[in-house]
């Protein structure tokens, strides 16, 4: 009966893994970037990950309102703009938290009483792990997402400094160089959001917003150089090519910089590695001709000190040979 339980229990863990990757993979490419900004008609019909049952779940995940702003705001900066993604992704957390538990307390009851307290402390420290994955992956997206736009601000800034140079507007240029940067979704996604948002709505609040959603200082900057040209009219062509050989300057710095830091960081794996080998190397041969004159000292000593003992029995040694008393050398004691 013990065994039963055990393989249906393994059982049901491995169909909970197996939803779960599917789950996450429907997450990961249901969200990932598109040249295309998303459709607000498809964004008003998602129910989540797990349909209807994806608010319920996602309600269980004790977090204040600002710490779920918060993280909206990492969503938008990793690329996922559909309002049921934060739900989804509460959802998710809850179930890979629940469900190990679950499975963890099934097994503390099959196993023997010896191991269940530490079946049930290592599925709770499971469990957790789990429930922090899913944040952690938006994270580790939102930083690979922001430091691809970083790298091709500047050639983008160079696209639009031609197009406005040739007489385009501001909103057609910002169209025609998204069309463009197919082959970098996630610029070429930003770009038309704020296309679109400066046709429904303004040009600064559309460069504010991107701003907000790309939040590096570059962005902050070509935002500031925009609205700016744009409230003064002056010619925006010249002023963007020079921020984006700016931009080249200071990433190429920044390159140098951490060139010249490699050296450092290489000295800590290369201390641990290597310097115990070195001291072996180094001190073996000292601390072998140390063995061994330790041990030739203990075998001098352990003679020297049989000799002694020997001799002091020889000295209290003696017989008798019919009146005469001799010692150890055969000298006559008395007579």
């Amino acid at each position: 009966m013990g065994s039963l339980v055990f393989w249906l229990t393994a059982v049901i863990i491995a169909l909970f893994i197996f939803v779960m990757l599917v789950l996450v993979m429907r997450f990961v490419a249901g969200g990932a970037a598109t040249a295309e900004p998303p459709d607000p008609r498809e964004e008003d019909t998602a129910d989540g990950l797990f349909g209807n049952l994806t608010p319920a779940f996602a309600g269980v995940i004790p977090e204040s309102a600002q710490e779920k702003a918060d993280f909206a705001q990492l969503l938008r900066r990793a690329g996922y703009y559909r309002p049921s993604t934060l739900g989804s992704v509460y959802a998710l957390r809850f179930m890979l938290l629940f469900i190990p538990l679950v499975a963890t307390f099934i097994l503390a009851l099959v196993v023997q009483t010896a191991y269940g307290f530490p079946v049930l402390v290592g599925g709770a420290i499971l469990s957790v792990l789990l429930s922090i994955v899913p944040r952690f992956f938006v994270y580790l997206r939102q930083q690979s997402r922001i430091q691809k736009i970083r790298h091709r601000l500047a050639d983008m800034m160079d696209m639009l400094s031609m197009c406005l140079s040739g007489g385009l507007p501001i909103g057609a240029s910002l169209d025609h160089v998204a069309k463009n940067l197919a082959n970098f979704p996630a610029l070429s996604q930003e770009l038309h959001i704020m296309q679109r948002q400066a046709e429904v709505g303004s040009l600064k609040h559309a460069l504010n917003d991107f701003s907000q959603r790309v939040d590096i200082p570059e962005a902050r900057q070509l935002s500031s150089l925009l609205s700016r040209g744009d409230q003064l009219g002056s010619q925006l062509s010249r002023s963007l090519h020079e921020q984006a050989d700016h931009f080249r300057e200071t990433r190429k710095q920044m390159a140098t910089m951490q060139a010249n830091r490699a050296p450092v960081k290489l000295t800590f794996p290369l201390v641990f590695c290597f310097a115990p080998a070195a001291l072996i190397m180094l001190m073996a041969p000292a601390m072998l001709d140390i063995s061994d004159f330790a041990r030739n000292s203990e075998t001098v000593l352990g003679q020297s000190q049989l000799v002694r003992q020997i001799e002091e029995l020889d000295q209290g040694a003696s017989f008798d040979v019919g009146q005469t008393q001799f010692n150890a050398n055969a000298e006559p004691l008395t007579e």
